[in-house]
């Protein structure tokens, strides 16, 4: 099969000239055909994570993925339309994942905005339900509201009653508003600082703050100030290794090590919340502004391009299947490798524990 993998020089990505063997299923999993596969900051970072890169190269890129089941497993049959996250890649014509981390694509929804989901959008959700967000009466600062996992966490929060102080750029101020911000603050005006007067201090139960991060800047010591006494701040980065390495301990012993009301965000993807996600998706409740790019030399590029200047609104999937004139078939011809060398490792939204560590 053709693939977009991981090289041996840990900074690049590209086509793999060679044909890839189609992988094998385990017992618990499903092989899937894929029909569209969405790009997040971890799928540049993992080759830079001294942990994990060992297992990157030859290994196709991307973690969310929507295909079609092509070699079936449990309740999951051939032909089958599903989505979640392929712990072996998604940016290749076929891969294998986990029935625990898959759900079935419901009728009406496109395997584009499916593959939207997974990462960017679950790690949100689970954030904001987990540290009791989603119900009337709560409010939440989120930081980056444009993003992908921000616009998402923006539709979430609102969906379930909590109110909504978003920052973004004056350029995307409307489209956060659409999305149903109460709030919208503009951190591009001079002067901006947290907390302020649309924000003032110890206004908030929760800050979710999708930017600050060791290549971004940290919002963290002045937008604390915008929380109530006993408020969460919970970040999809760190802007130091030592965070990452208290949430990672944290979650193997029974008490806590991270600072005070500070989390990371790690996804957890599992099939129940994959359906609550596409539930708000059928209902209206969720909308994921997506820019489709194609299988192609210049659509990857344009992918990672848009995840390194860290402005893209909302998502970029690749869409694997292109109609021609005489039916389905998948672009096979990427020969030029993508550089990334200039890319800073952003380690947000990431499956890292559960993707790449577990066996």
């Amino acid at each position: 099969m053709k693939a977009c993998i991981y090289t041996p020089e840990k900074s690049e990505i590209k086509w793999s000239t060679e044909e890839l063997a189609l992988p094998t299923p385990a017992a618990d999993q499903v092989q899937v055909k894929v029909l569209a596969a969405s790009i997040n900051p971890i799928d540049l970072a993992l080759p830079v994570i001294p942990i994990v890169q060992k297992d990157c190269p030859g290994r196709p890129v991307g973690f969310d993925f929507a295909g079609e089941v092509t070699i079936g497993s449990g309740e999951y049959k051939k032909g089958d339309l599903v989505y979640g996250v392929a712990r072996q890649g998604s940016f290749c014509e076929y891969t294998v994942a986990d029935v625990s981390r898959i759900a079935r694509i419901p009728k009406g929804m496109s395997p584009v905005v499916a593959a939207s989901l997974p990462v960017a959008t679950l790690v949100g959700y689970q954030a904001l339900r987990d540290y009791g967000i989603l119900s009337p009466g709560k409010s939440v600062l989120i930081i980056g509201a444009s993003g992908g996992t921000g616009a998402s966490a923006v539709q979430i929060a609102k969906a379930h009653g909590a109110k909504v102080y978003a920052v973004c750029s004056g350029r995307n101020a409307d489209y956060v508003k659409s999305l149903g911000a109460d709030v919208v603050l503009d951190y591009t005006k001079d002067g901006f600082q947290l907390p302020n007067d649309q924000c003032p201090a110890g206004t908030v139960d929760m800050v979710y703050d999708c930017v600050t991060s060791m290549q971004d800047m940290n919002y963290e010591p002045t937008a604390r100030g915008t929380l109530k006494e006993g408020g969460m701040y919970v970040c999809t980065n760190a802007t130091n290794l030592n965070d990452w390495m208290a949430f990672f301990v944290d979650r193997l012993v029974p008490f806590s090590v991270q600072r005070p009301n500070y989390s990371l965000a790690l996804v957890d993807c599992n099939t129940k919340d994959l359906n609550d996600l596409s539930d708000m998706v059928s209902s209206g409740k969720l909308h994921i502004q997506i820019k489709e790019v194609p299988f192609t030399a210049e659509g990857c590029k344009e992918a990672v391009d848009a995840i390194v200047s860290r402005k893209i609104r909302g998502k970029v999937v690749i869409k694997m299947l292109i109609m021609s004139s005489d039916g389905p078939f998948i672009v096979s011809h990427l020969t030029s490798a993508l550089s990334l060398k200039r890319f800073v490792p952003s380690f947000g939204c990431m499956e890292l524990h559960s993707a790449i560590v577990s066996p």
